[in-house]
């Protein structure tokens, strides 16, 4: 049994999808409303700047006593619903997407260069043919079997298609290459979607304070504001004050604090030096006057990053110039939160303060 590709433009498959000689199966398909108005503005986006979209499945079915044939969508109602809504001036493109000539657009109000773009745009399209729904169905449970694992990051971006998975992803492009130079991120990482959980952590700690995150923990913001996500502009202005304040200071020479589970606790203490209370509003007041004690040692980025690279060499002490100010015992804790358990709410706290006694001492 094989597929066979029927590339076919935009112009030609919404006009089949109109005419209804292209239907969904619903016994393959989701309901049509899992993706979000912002979703399907950054499908059409995609489309518009001409990047690659993913195959869309075909099964045609033939009527012998009509000689007619239709087609049925096995795989991508989504991008075929979004099509067809923006071919017929049903959808207007998102104010949030990053293209900012195409916010708030609709077909009609594009210019005829990006109207042809659309209306010309090859889908990759494979056609299943004198086949059985049985054979169609061990197509796809094959295709799975080669495919790599998810991991929980990637399990997280199929689940939720909500505006705050939109937000994550556009934090996680908009800083990418900052953190690529900095070493925080790999080409690799972001492959596998670890850019995503970075921003998550960040936004996390924000949002709610010093918890274990294990992925259930972040599942559970995505869930809540999978509907709707009202801080968005406030934590997107959050986080490009920080990532401003940690380029303009020059905290990438810091090669030691930028590891991933280190790195975003020190994002979290510069959102906390620019909005005072930001993140302490949500500490008890045990958390408080340990925050207190940690300020008062008066420490600073330079001993922070030396004790971990001493630590790191099992040798060496802090210098007397970058650490006169802490002793070396005084930093075993904070070594302690960055090399054992990360993900626990109390190491992530002990970070946080001691980058935020570090950062009000620079």
């Amino acid at each position: 049994m094989k597929a066979t590709l029927s590339p076919t433009s935009v112009a030609d498959f919404c006009q089949d999808l109109v005419a209804n000689k292209i239907t969904v199966n619903r016994d393959y398909q989701r309901d049509d409303r899992i993706w979000s108005p912002y979703i399907r503005s950054y499908f059409i986006e995609s489309i518009l700047l001409e990047y690659p979209i993913p195959k869309i499945f075909l099964y045609v079915r033939y009527n012998l006593k009509t000689r007619t044939s239709t087609k049925e969508i096995v795989d991508g109602q989504q991008r075929s619903q979004a099509l067809r809504l923006f071919y017929e001036n049903k959808m207007r493109i998102s104010t949030k997407i990053e293209t900012q000539e195409l916010r708030g657009k609709r077909y009609r109000d594009l210019d005829e260069t990006l109207q042809g773009r659309f209306l010309s745009y090859s889908l990759a399209i494979d056609e299943f043919t004198g086949v059985s729904e049985d054979e169609i169905r061990e197509s796809f449970a094959r295709m799975n079997v080669h495919n790599v694992t998810l991991n929980s990051e990637e399990l997280r971006n199929a689940k939720f298609q909500g505006p705050f998975k939109m937000f994550i992803f556009r934090m996680a492009r908009a800083f990418r290459e900052v953190l690529f130079d900095a070493g925080v991120i790999s080409r690799r990482d972001v492959i596998r979607m670890a850019d995503t959980r970075l921003m998550s952590d960040i936004v996390y700690i924000l949002d709610r304070g010093f918890t274990t995150t294990r992925p259930p923990e972040i599942d559970a913001i995505y869930k809540d504001y999978n509907a709707s996500f009202a801080k968005e502009d406030d934590y997107e202005e959050y986080l490009k004050e920080a990532f401003g304040y940690w380029h303009q200071n020059s905290l990438a020479n810091y090669p030691r604090l930028a590891s991933k589970h280190v790195f975003y606790t020190l994002i979290a203490a510069i959102c906390e030096l620019l909005h005072p209370g930001l993140v302490t509003s949500t500490l008890d007041d045990d958390h408080k006057t340990e925050l207190e004690d940690i300020l008062a040692m008066g420490n600073s980025l330079s001993a922070l990053n030396d004790k971990l690279s001493a630590s790191a060499n099992e040798e060496g002490e802090i210098g007397e110039e970058d650490g006169e100010a802490a002793d070396e015992a005084s930093l075993d804790a904070f070594v302690s939160a960055c090399t054992e358990k990360t993900n626990v709410g109390r190491q992530k706290f002990i970070r946080f303060a001691y980058f935020l006694s570090a950062l009000k001492e620079a």
